[in-house]
């Protein structure tokens, strides 16, 4: 018996290291689908239907118990935990008294929150593993860029009934994605991609990624969307500083350059335009045709102000906010003659948002989460890695103005996850094992 118990014990072994292996391996499938497929699965049942079915036996086949010991000491782990249970407590408490007809939305607001809390765990467990996040990186990076030459080539030299030079839409999700998701999703895959690129080694020619790179921040800019631009450049100043000039400069020539490229275009489009157009069609489509930062000024605030203000004005508690079923005709009553119908289906800001959905505890403890993960990706930066810090400044300044919650991944834009969560976990997770080493070393050091 005695002999045998090496061997048991081997055996054992074996078992959990390739049961590691496997929940490794099915989380970054999860992973990995689901953020790139942002970019280019068709809808929200694919979408979410994929994070939801690959991830379940990726949690069934990962050993959480270091990560439950670690989350319950981790003062990053417990301000997400504390944020995401007071903001679905507040919401549950809002049920008894919210219209039979928002059943649907409460429903919808419980996945999302499950769906979140799965994702986060998932990222995290993949934060561990620096090649995984590399791998993660290059295939939402390269699936962004086919799926923006896609929509440029359908688009505008293609499709009937549309012009080259009109606001890009990603034509692989729902047929047409909205350009501000649009552009937000590719700027994000450009800027992730390009700090990418400061590696030795690319699983691609340095010069199809650069293509790369340069097509997704052109896409980005033909969105026409001013918050991709505000959060590119957002995350290109951040990346900057944190690189240095002799780092960071072949990243910023690309963004200036696509950018003057695309406030340049508009004579070029024109010109595809007539050539597109039968004959009798080009004196009546020449005139309508104006320069890109002519539009942009001519959209205005879009209603956001509006929007702002009657969030506001719903707010009858300013500690504790509306919660976030049910309480939409609280403040859409407000703007029924002043905005559209598709600009009051959310509040079109993700920091404005829980204010008014979780009120200043909600925003207090939010504050306090994006605290920790702008100091552990500080942290990471100075040791080299300045990615996630970079990408978090990308995904602020793109939620500044758009998004409809934090705590819920089956929103209306759906990108909460991608451009806030996965960069904010990931920097959680990997500055945590630093300052884990960090402390490791002072107390040997100290002895």
């Amino acid at each position: 018996m005695k002999s045998l118990t090496p061997a048991f014990i081997n055996e054992c072994a074996t078992h959990e290291l390739r049961r590691s292996m496997a929940g490794m391996w099915a989380g970054q499938i999860a992973v990995t689908g689901f953020v790139a497929g942002h970019s280019c699965l068709p809808n929200i049942w694919v979408h979410l239907g994929w994070l939801l079915i690959a991830g379940l036996p990726a949690l069934a086949l990962t050993d959480w118990t270091p990560h439950l010991r670690r989350w319950q000491t981790d003062v990053g782990a417990l301000a997400v935990i504390s944020f995401l249970l007071w903001m679905t407590v507040r919401s549950c408490i809002q049920i008894p008294f919210v219209p039979d007809r928002t059943l649907d939305e409460i429903m919808r607001g419980i996945v999302g929150v499950s769906l979140l809390v799965m994702f986060c765990a998932l990222v995290w467990q993949q934060a561990q593993s620096r090649e995984s996040l590399h791998v993660l990186g290059w295939v939402t990076g390269m699936t962004s860029a086919l799926a923006a030459l896609i929509s440029i080539l359908l688009l505008y030299f293609v499709l009937p009934h549309h012009e080259a030079g009109e606001r890009l839409m990603n034509l692989l999700v729902h047929g047409g994605l909205n350009p501000v998701c649009t552009g937000l999703i590719f700027g994000f895959a450009a800027l992730w991609l390009a700090a990418l690129m400061e590696q030795e080694a690319t699983p691609l020619p340095r010069r199809i990624a650069w293509a790369a790179i340069a097509l997704l921040h052109f896409a980005a800019f033909l969105s026409g969307s001013r918050g991709a631009m505000l959060a590119l450049a957002c995350g290109h100043a951040v990346l900057l500083s944190a690189r240095g000039w002799r780092r960071g400069r072949m990243v910023l020539f690309v963004f200036v350059l696509t950018g003057a490229v695309y406030f340049t275009s508009a004579p070029l489009f024109a010109h595809i335009s007539q050539w597109r157009s039968e004959p009798a069609a080009v004196t009546t489509s020449a005139p309508g045709i104006t320069h890109h930062f002519q539009k942009a000024v001519e959209r205005g605030d879009n209603n956001r102000l509006d929007i702002y203000r009657a969030g506001w004005h719903a707010m009858d508690n300013l500690w504790l906010g509306t919660g976030q079923w049910g309480v939409c005709g609280i403040w859409q009553c407000e703007l029924q003659a002043k905005a559209d119908i598709f600009m009051m289906s959310h509040l079109h800001s993700a920091f404005l948002a829980t204010f008014v959905h979780g009120g200043i505890i909600g925003a207090a403890l939010l504050l306090l989460v994006l605290g920790h993960g702008i100091k552990r990706a500080c942290r990471l930066a100075v040791q080299g890695d300045a990615t996630w810090i970079a990408l978090l400044a990308f995904g602020c300044g793109g939620l500044l103005f758009d998004g409809e919650s934090l705590a819920s991944l089956a929103t209306a834009p759906r990108f909460e996850g991608l451009l806030f969560w996965l960069p904010l976990t990931v920097a959680l997770a990997r500055g945590s094992v630093l300052s884990r080493s960090a402390e490791n070393r002072s107390v040997s050091e100290g002895f």
